[in-house]
């Protein structure tokens, strides 16, 4: 099976644009309150995307039974930005808007 390099180009391409457009919105060391700030977002089309500092926390609460020490940021393109502090700014996770 022959793979396509056109596509292995624009797969690269999209990658190196998307990560110049994102900014960090936010950074907290609760994920779940950074999952709730996504789904919070995303109620108003603003998607984003949530990183942390210690990619095996998943596994690692799955096995432990207890959370990890990570910290999450919260990651959103750079368009929208403006907007998404304008709703966290009028939500309950107001206090979690630091300037990053």
């Amino acid at each position: 099976m022959k793979t396509n390099p056109y596509a292995i180009k624009f797969s690269y391409l999209h990658t190196k644009t998307m990560d110049n457009d994102l900014t960090i919105l936010l950074e907290t060391t609760d994920r779940v309150i950074a999952e709730d700030i996504q789904v919070l977002l995303e109620d108003s089309q603003i998607y984003s995307l949530l990183a942390s500092d210690n990619p095996a926390s998943s596994v690692l609460s799955i096995y432990l039974g207890s959370n990890p020490i990570e910290n999450v940021s919260i990651q959103v393109n750079k368009k929208d930005y403006q907007k998404a502090v304008e709703i966290i700014s009028n939500s309950a996770y107001k206090d979690f808007l630091t300037t990053v």
